[in-house]
C-alpha cells in the first residue's frame, strides 16, 4: 500500500505532463472539440449514449455497465443519487426517468448546459403531475464535498474516477454526503501496458486537451479507497446477452468472469453494511490486497461444526493471487484407505511449484502460495471420487477441500 495519499498521488501523477492547468481542461474540453469539430462534436454530447453508425459496441457497453450498476445498488423509488463527474447527463436522464432525485455534478458549466436542455426537451417524466427530480451543479468534488444536508444512497463515477487529479480527495468528499449504507459505484476500465497503443492514445488526448486521461490498476484503486474511508468493496464483473443452452454457450462467461483484466468496476461503502444490503458478501481493502479468490473447480462454502468455512473441489482447482503472499491455503481429503496416497500439486504459468502428500494417516495438509498480483495458481490432484459411486445420492465428482480465507 502507498503509506500516504501523497505518494499516491506521484505514483498515479508521475506521467502527467508538467505545467498544464488540468481543471482549466476539463472546464474547457467540450469548446475545444466543437472549435474542432464543429456541432457534430455537441451533437455527439446531446444524444449520447445513442451513437449511431456502425459500431454499436460503446452504446452496449456503456448502457449494460450502467444499468447493471443501477440494477445491483438496490435503489428503493425517490433515493437520491449523487452523479459525479455527470458530463452531458445521459445518466442524470435514465436515473430521473427511474424516479431517482438526482443531484448531477461536473466542473463545466458547459457539460451541465447540455444535461440541462436534455432534461428540458424531455417531456414525460416518471410520475404524472411531478417533474423530473434533478439538481445540476457546477462543483470542484476534488475541493470540498456538496453538503447536502441529506444522505445519498448511491454515488456513482461512470468513467470519470480517471479524470481527477486527486481522485482520493474526489472520493473522500462524496463519502460526507453517503448514507451510512450507501455505496460508492465506480465504473472503470483498468490501466492499459505502459507504452501500448492505449496508453500512447491517452496520452496525445491529454496532451492534446489538457484533461485527465489516466486509468488506473487494482492495486492503486485499493489504496485510494482505503485512503478516501471506502474500507469495504466488492469488484464486479457485467455479462449481458444472449447464450446458448449449452456448455460452449458458458465457457465464454467464465472465461469473462474469472480471466478478463480490462475493466474495474466495483461497489465500495464506508461499512460493511453498505456492500452486504445489496447481497454480496463483504469484503475489506486488506482482504482484497493480501488475499487469494477461487476462480474455478472450488464449488459452494460449506461450514464445519467448529464453523471454518471450506468448499470442495474437482481434480483442478484455479486460484487467482490478489496479494503476493505468502499464503498458507488448507487442503483436506477423506476416504483414503491405509496405504493409499494422494498427491495435490501447486501449479503456476505451466510449472509445479511444489506439491503435498495427503494420507489416511494425515488427511490435511497447507500449501504455501506465492507470486504476483494477479497470478493464476492451479491445484491439481491426482485422485477424484463421487458420494454417489458408495451408493449417496451426490453426483459432484470430489477431490479435496480447501478452506476458506480467513
Amino acid at each position: 500500500m502507498a503509506a500516504t495519499e501523497a505518494e499516491l498521488l506521484r505514483e498515479i501523477n508521475a506521467r502527467l505532463p508538467d505545467g498544464v492547468d488540468w481543471k482549466e481542461g476539463a472546464v474547457t474540453y467540450l469548446r475545444e472539440l466543437v472549435e474542432e469539430g464543429g456541432e457534430t462534436q455537441e451533437w455527439f454530447h446531446l444524444v449520447k449514449p445513442f451513437l449511431g453508425g456502425p459500431d454499436y459496441d460503446p452504446f452496449w457497453v456503456d448502457v449494460f455497465q450502467f444499468l447493471d450498476v443501477v440494477h445491483t445498488a438496490k435503489l428503493a423509488p425517490g433515493d437520491l443519487v449523487i452523479d459525479v463527474g455527470c458530463g452531458p447527463g445521459w445518466t442524470i436522464q435514465w436515473l430521473a426517468k427511474l424516479g431517482h432525485e438526482v443531484v448531477g455534478l461536473d466542473i463545466s458549466a458547459e457539460l451541465l448546459d447540455i444535461a440541462e436542455r436534455r432534461m428540458q426537451t424531455d417531456p414525460y417524466p416518471p410520475y404524472i403531475g411531478q417533474p423530473f427530480r434533478y439538481d445540476l451543479r457546477v462543483h470542484d468534488i476534488e475541493a470540498q464535498p456538496l453538503g447536502l444536508g441529506r444522505p445519498a444512497r448511491l454515488a456513482l463515477f461512470e468513467s470519470t474516477l480517471h479524470h481527477f487529479f486527486n481522485p482520493v480527495a474526489a472520493l473522500r468528499n462524496t463519502v460526507t454526503d453517503l448514507a451510512d449504507d450507501g455505496i460508492v459505484a465506480v465504473i472503470e476500465a483498468a490501466a492499459p501496458p505502459e507504452g501500448s497503443e492505449w496508453d500512447q492514445s491517452n496520452v496525445e488526448i491529454m496532451e492534446r486537451y489538457h484533461t485527465i486521461e489516466r486509468p488506473y490498476t487494482r492495486t492503486q484503486l485499493l489504496d485510494m479507497l482505503e485512503l478516501a474511508g471506502l474500507p469495504f468493496v466488492r469488484f464486479l464483473r457485467p455479462v449481458n446477452g444472449l447464450f446458448a443452452q449449452h456448455v460452449d454457450g458458458v465457457s465464454p462467461l467464465t472465461w469473462e468472469l474469472t480471466r478478463a483484466d480490462n475493466s474495474n468496476i466495483f461497489v465500495a461503502s464506508p461499512t460493511a453494511a453498505g456492500i452486504e444490503r445489496l447481497g454480496l458478501e463483504a469484503r475489506t481493502v486488506d482482504q482484497l490486497r493480501t488475499g487469494w479468490t477461487p476462480l474455478e473447480g472450488p464449488l459452494f462454502v460449506e461450514h464445519r461444526p467448529d464453523g471454518t468455512r471450506f468448499r470442495w473441489c474437482g481434480p483442478r482447482a484455479l486460484l487467482r493471487l490478489d496479494g503476493a503472499g505468502p499464503h498458507e491455503v488448507s487442503l483436506a481429503t477423506v476416504g483414503l484407505e491405509p496405504g493409499q496416497v494422494q498427491t495435490v500439486r501447486v501449479v503456476a504459468g505451466g510449472v509445479v511449484g511444489g506439491s503435498v502428500t495427503l494420507t489416511a494417516e494425515r488427511p490435511e495438509a497447507t500449501v504455501e502460495l506465492t507470486g504476483r498480483v494477479g497470478q493464476l495458481v492451479e491445484l491439481q490432484s491426482d485422485r477424484v471420487f463421487s458420494p454417489c459411486w458408495d451408493g449417496g445420492g451426490d453426483p459432484r465428482l470430489l477431490s479435496f477441500t480447501l478452506d476458506e480465507p480467513a
